[in-house]
């Protein structure tokens, strides 16, 4: 899986201790473990998704019971569980697990606090705003982002920069995407690298910069790094062809040019994958082909509506 790519509400107990929150988000909890529960949460994501993500934090999660918490030992198996748990976070989020996603989203932050590691958590956070929309989240995100300063790994500041534009898209996102860049560029070979950072490279951060403009409804802005970042995408790469053309298509519309085929090839493929999003984004579009009187528009809207992901209803 790549480490770019949602459970029972009652499974994750512990996450439901009081503690301080802003919006629905525990941000400042004491020391967050869930070995007891961690299990009846994973479980069924391990059914789903069987490549061993979900089974190697439960087993982290069990190091971490069996240790004190203030051995460097320790801190590194919670920078490691952090790590798991946003990966895992993401997979379910994809897929369309949204409550185990925003749980393991917080777990993942409060393990990379217990690390100590500041860019880790901040990445926690910018997912728990990314995943949810909401305001308060992205204040927080927003706030962690700019307390790293300059101390922290190029890579990392790019990835985190580019995700907060996303989650800024309406505000603030134009300065996030040009300290992405900026930061991009300055990284070199020397710099310590980590695994949930060391994937950014300008591909990636131009289908963010796509899709942020993409939004904004600036078709002229959106459309270059889309085609430039799928040019360079493989044919199996699925899933992630059938995301950015949704909204290469959402440009399209906003420019006056034809949108319907290149929505035709975005459900082609994700007709294929096991996420949940692209299907979602593609639905958008054939709302917007519809509400815009575009020519097919209501059969694409049709097509979009009857068509399934191979993944599970439910858990």
């Amino acid at each position: 899986m790549r480490p770019r790519q949602e459970a029972n509400r009652d499974s994750v107990a512990v996450l439901h201790n009081p503690c301080s929150k802003i919006g629905v988000w525990a941000l400042d909890c004491p020391q967050l473990r869930f070995h007891d529960s961690v299990s009846s949460l994973l479980r069924p994501l391990e059914a789903w998704c069987p490549d061993g993500s979900f089974t190697e934090l439960s087993r982290t999660e069990s190091a971490l019971q069996a240790m004190s918490p203030r051995t460097a030992v320790a801190r590194g198996l919670a920078e490691l569980a952090s790590q798991q748990a946003q990966q895992a976070g993401w997979a379910a989020f994809d897929a369309g697990f949204n409550d185990a996603a925003h749980r393991l989203f917080a777990y993942g932050k409060q393990a990379a606090r217990e690390a100590g590691d500041r860019a880790l958590e901040a990445n926690a956070l910018v997912h728990i705003a990314y995943a949810t929309n909401d305001r308060d989240a992205a204040d927080v995100a927003d706030a962690a982002c700019d307390a790293l300063g300059t101390s922290a790994p190029p890579k990392a500041v790019a990835l985190l920069e580019s995700r907060r534009a996303w989650s800024r898209a309406r505000d603030g996102a134009a300065r996030a995407l040009d300290m992405a860049r900026d930061a991009l560029q300055s990284a070199t070979g020397s710099d310590p690298e980590s695994s949930w950072y060391s994937w950014i490279d300008h591909n990636e951060l131009d289908i963010m910069t796509g899709r942020v403009w993409s939004v904004l409804r600036e078709p002229g802005r959106a459309t270059p790094p889309l085609v430039r970042a799928l040019d360079g995408y493989p044919a199996h790469w699925a899933r992630d062809r059938a995301l950015y053309l949704s909204w290469l298509a959402d440009a399209c519309l906003d420019a006056g040019d034809p949108a319907i085929a290149t929505a035709d090839t975005a459900l082609d493929l994700a007709t294929t994958v096991a996420s949940a999003r692209p299907l979602i984004r593609i639905r958008e579009v054939a709302q917007r082909c519809v509400g815009m009187g575009v020519a097919a528009g209501t059969e694409l809207l049709t097509r979009t509506t009857a068509a399934r992901a191979p993944i599970p209803a439910a858990l």
